[in-house]
């Protein structure tokens, strides 16, 4: 390890977060040079990358609280709810995640006997009116940030469930398929998810598509259907095409 690189490690463990280009600045160092040095110290296990930086080894968690997503882009994600709610029925089982597309969704299930498993607040409150809905909370370790539920206690409700669908959103999605979330802590209960469901929904706007951050969830081509606004990037359209993941926009 080079002066240099503990100058990064020492800036990283102050500001928690940096891009490239504000390492570079502070080190008067090229672009290039920045990015070889971040893959240095993340195969040492030192960092984690990001798109555009990195953050130090105890963050892990750069995700957007909830109330900040559920404004962001929201009329895009009743839009996209609205084109999954064609696929509902009744006595299905219905998985949630705690993204704040998924709770456009909630709202839009028409009260008629079906479950619906959810580790989100937000989720059960949104169906708590809805008499014929049976909702099942995983459990867990709660989040106010997200006000949701996460661990093994989460986990391991789901791996003795069978649901019929379940609806994920994540953080980014890149030009290779790659399916990419802010913390360890989602990428483990969706993970979960996506292993007890017989199909898996990713639906997302528009500003997550060639996006890449802290962890890849999972690869495109292990869900079903992709819900999104129309115009798709073109290299996604070859990409679902190739795998046989069907669009809806």
């Amino acid at each position: 390890m080079n002066n240099r690189h503990k100058i990064i490690l020492a800036l990283l463990n102050d500001l928690k977060k940096l891009s490239v280009h504000q390492l570079a600045e502070r080190l008067n160092v090229s672009l290039e040079t920045i990015r070889r040095d971040l893959a240095l110290l993340s195969q040492a296990g030192l960092i984690y990358r990001t798109h555009g930086g990195a953050v130090n080894k105890e963050t892990k968690d750069i995700g957007a609280p909830f109330q900040i997503r559920q404004r962001t882009r929201a009329e895009q994600k009743k839009y996209i709810a609205s084109l999954v709610a064609d696929y509902f029925f009744e006595d299905m089982v219905l998985g949630l995640d705690a993204s704040s597309t998924s709770w456009y969704v909630a709202q839009l299930i028409p009260d008629m006997p079906c479950t619906v498993v959810t580790n989100s607040m937000h989720n059960i409150n949104a169906l708590a009116s809805k008499t014929k809905i049976r909702t099942i909370a995983t459990g867990g370790i709660y989040s106010a940030k997200y006000h949701a539920f996460y661990g093994p206690l989460s986990e391991r409700l789901l791996s003795r469930l069978h649901i019929n669908i379940s609806i994920f959103s994540c953080v980014g999605l890149d030009d290779t398929g790659a399916i990419w979330e802010s913390n360890e802590l989602n990428v483990s209960i969706k993970n979960k998810f996506i292993e007890t469901s017989e199909q898996n929904f990713l639906v997302i706007d528009a500003s997550k598509f060639n996006k890449r951050n802290l962890i890849k969830l999972a690869d495109l081509s292990e869900f079903d259907i992709l819900f999104s606004e129309k115009n798709l990037p073109e290299s996604i359209i070859k990409y679902c095409d190739k795998h046989n993941v069907m669009i809806v926009q």
